[in-house]
C-alpha cells in the first residue's frame, strides 16, 4: 500500500467492486479514457481486476480515499519494460474525486514507487487532445508532450487527435 496525504494506492478488495463497476460503466468517462465501454457486470469487473493484478509486466492499484478507504478510481502501469525502464500509464479518477488533488497525488505516488521498486526511468501516456483538464494535470506533474497522432482515435463524431506524453523519473 502506498500512502499519500489524501489517497492510498492499494490492492483491490471485494467491497470495491460496485464502485469500480460504476466507473467501468460510465460511458462518457470511459470514452474520455480512450476505452471502448461495453457494460460490465460485477463478475466481469472481478475477472478484469484479477487479470490486471496478475499481469507480470504491470502494476495495478485502486485509488482510495485515505480517510474512508472508499475506492475513487484506479491506476495502472502497463507494458513495463525493465530493460529500457519504461511503462505506460493508465489512470481513472471518478468524477466525484476530480479536482481534489487525488489524481496528482496518485501520479506522484506511482512514479516514486515504480522508480524505486522497478528502476523505471520513464512513464509514457496517451491522452485525447480534447481532454484539456488531464493534459494540464500531467503538465503540472512533470510530463511533457512529445508528439501527436492526428485523427487517431475513433469517436462518435469522427476521429480525434491523441497527445503522447512522457515523464522522465531520473534527473
Amino acid at each position: 500500500m502506498l500512502t499519500g496525504k489524501h489517497v492510498v494506492l492499494r490492492a483491490w478488495a471485494s467491497e470495491d467492486l460496485p464502485a469500480l463497476q460504476a466507473l467501468r460503466n460510465d460511458v462518457p468517462l470511459q470514452r474520455q479514457l480512450m476505452a471502448q465501454p461495453k457494460g460490465s457486470s460485477l463478475e466481469q469487473v472481478r475477472t478484469w481486476l484479477t487479470t490486471r493484478s496478475q499481469t507480470a509486466d504491470a502494476v495495478f492499484f485502486v485509488i482510495a480515499d485515505r480517510a474512508s478507504n472508499q475506492a475513487l478510481g484506479y491506476v495502472q502501469l502497463l507494458d513495463m519494460d525493465l530493460f529500457h525502464g519504461t511503462g505506460r500509464l493508465g489512470i481513472c479518477v471518478g468524477p466525484q474525486a476530480q479536482g481534489r488533488g487525488c489524481g496528482g497525488e496518485t501520479l506522484n505516488l506511482l512514479a516514486d514507487y515504480v522508480h524505486e521498486t522497478f528502476g523505471l526511468r520513464k512513464i509514457l501516456l496517451e491522452v485525447l487532445a480534447s481532454n484539456e483538464g488531464a493534459i494540464r494535470l500531467y503538465l503540472r506533474h512533470g510530463y511533457r508532450e512529445v508528439g501527436r497522432w492526428l485523427q487517431h482515435f475513433r469517436t462518435a463524431s469522427g476521429y480525434a487527435d491523441v497527445v503522447i506524453m512522457e515523464k522522465l523519473l531520473t534527473a
